[in-house]
């Protein structure tokens, strides 16, 4: 985004030369294509964008070493996690960065941040990933936080897959670089659900729920996955009526347990899947992908309680 000098509004940069303005330095180190795919705010991104950017992506893999995806900091953790699951089999990394202030604000966040995701694009790293500031984190692991240039992003059940510090600090959790052959599998159903549990949850709202005959759920529930029994004969009616519903934890760094209690061996017993130590963005997006890759209640839930990407802790 920049500051248009005559209106003072915010807009989208419409050209590669206009980055080279900004940062003309980098005209020396790299060689950058500029593609415009959707000039929206990241309030008005869908499951259709997603698969735009996936498509795009696939169109010209072969024919780049990096690709960085400039994108809305507002969505971009439910963006990037869906790219980690549309392009799988990476040999390059799909950097995403944004900015709370436009380029062409000497004292916003804009340079600093295309400069990171640059530099990151050209690391020993092949997979999606998010980066605001010096640190380089996993799509699937990050969360917006705060409206800070410090800090707008975190990862709290992962390390940085690197750091720029005065050298270069690398993660050996990272996913590195090697001949793979991408997937491209970008397709999502949106119809999918968020539910948060809070104390005297109306009956009726989640009966109108049911009635929606929503394709999944996502359920965020207390700490290691703890719900009220109030709520079982409503979950045994989701189950029965085959809309396959996870659960994941509201704790920031919570993960979910089926096992700890025996409370919680019933909801394993209904087929409720867990979520485990997924952030509740990446578990909406993967349960988007995973309708449109299997048909069956148990191939679904196979596909979200296994690491495919990073994403969660086995």
């Amino acid at each position: 985004m920049k500051v248009n000098q005559k209106s003072g509004r915010i807009e989208p940069l419409e050209s590669l030369h206009e980055v080279h303005r900004f940062l003309p330095e980098f005209q020396k180190e790299v060689s950058l294509k500029f593609f415009s795919i959707a000039n929206v705010g990241s309030s008005e991104i869908t499951p259709v964008h997603w698969t735009e950017i996936a498509d795009a992506i696939e169109d010209i893999y072969d024919q780049f070493d990096g690709f960085v995806v400039i994108h809305g900091t507002n969505t971009m953790s439910y963006t990037a996690s869906a790219l980690s699951f549309a392009l799988q089999g990476l040999s390059k990394p799909i950097v995403f960065t944004g900015a709370l202030m436009p380029i062409n604000d000497l004292a916003g966040d804009g340079r600093m941040n295309l400069v990171f995701a640059i530099r990151t694009a050209q690391l020993d790293i092949a997979e999606v990933c998010v980066v605001l500031g010096p640190h380089v984190l996993r799509a699937t692991r990050t969360k917006k936080v705060e409206a800070s240039f410090l800090q707008t992003f975190e990862s709290p059940n992962c390390a940085p897959l690197a750091d720029f510090c005065r050298e270069i600090e690398i993660g050996d959790h990272r996913i590195v670089r090697r001949k793979r052959t991408l997937v491209c599998k970008s397709e999502f159903d949106p119809n999918v659900v968020l539910l948060n549990v809070h104390p005297g949850m109306p009956e009726q709202f989640l009966q109108k729920v049911l009635e929606a005959q929503p394709h999944g759920i996502v359920l965020r529930t207390y700490g290691p996955g703890m719900l009220s029994k109030i709520l079982f004969p409503w979950l045994q009616k989701v189950t029965e009526a085959e809309i396959p519903i996870c659960i994941t934890s509201q704790a920031l760094r919570g993960k979910v347990d089926l096992h700890k209690y025996r409370k919680q061996l019933t909801l394993e017993q209904m087929g409720i899947i867990s979520g485990k130590n997924m952030t509740f963005e990446c578990a909406m997006v993967k349960m988007m992908w995973a309708l449109k890759q299997a048909k069956t209640p148990r191939r679904i839930r196979d596909l979200m309680e296994r690491s495919l990407v990073g994403e969660l802790d086995d």
